[in-house]
């Protein structure tokens, strides 16, 4: 009689410590199946938006009229912190560069040359920095001080432009950025042309 009375007990145990624990465990086998699933799908969606996203970069900051379809991607680039680079039909390069601003986060530069070597147009993608203050360098008051500059030459603080007061690291890091641009087009793109 008295192991008549225990079994309940102890199935009453495995009922309510041991049960919900195999059950949570299959939901979390099952919720990863699914999650690993979903990313299989979007990760080529992902990829063609990220690439359609730097190609509208590239034609931003290229001459009006560049065509999408005109531009070569130049391969195998070397130079640190340049992510890639693309030439247009007209000489025109542009160059993707980043490097790290506040906190360690990336300020990318979208930086493009004309045929001559000069500094046409410039974007600058600082939304990872401080708003307010390291974002101060996305803005074009900022980064517009660039154009004209003559791709012989590095930039440095004070040169063409001063760093914004408060945010020195986010303004180095489009400086950095920027004279990564410059070598890649001067040692790889220029000079392997």
């Amino acid at each position: 009689m008295a192991n008549a009375k225990k079994a309940p007990a102890q199935e009453s145990a495995f009922k309510t410590m041991v049960y919900p624990v195999i059950i949570l465990v299959v939901i979390c086998v099952v919720c990863s199946a699914l999650l690993a699933v979903l990313n299989d799908i979007t990760a080529p969606i992902i990829a063609a938006n990220e690439a359609a996203k730097t190609q509208e970069a590239y034609l931003g900051v290229l001459p009006e009229g560049t065509d999408a379809a005109g531009l070569t991607t130049l391969e195998g680039l070397a130079t640190e912190g340049v992510v890639g680079a693309v030439t247009a039909p007209d000489g025109a390069v542009a160059v993707q560069a980043a490097a790290a601003g506040y906190s360690g986060k990336q300020v990318t530069v979208f930086v493009s040359f004309d045929a001559a070597g000069t500094i046409s147009k410039l974007s600058v993608d600082a939304s990872t920095q401080t708003t307010g203050i390291g974002s101060k360098t996305g803005e074009e008051s900022f980064y517009s001080g660039f154009l004209g500059w003559d791709a012989a030459n590095h930039v440095s603080a004070g040169e063409p432009v001063d760093t914004i007061a408060g945010a020195t690291v986010s303004s180095n890091a489009v400086i950095t950025a920027l004279n990564s641009a410059i070598d890649c087009y001067n040692n790889e793109i220029k000079g392997g042309a």
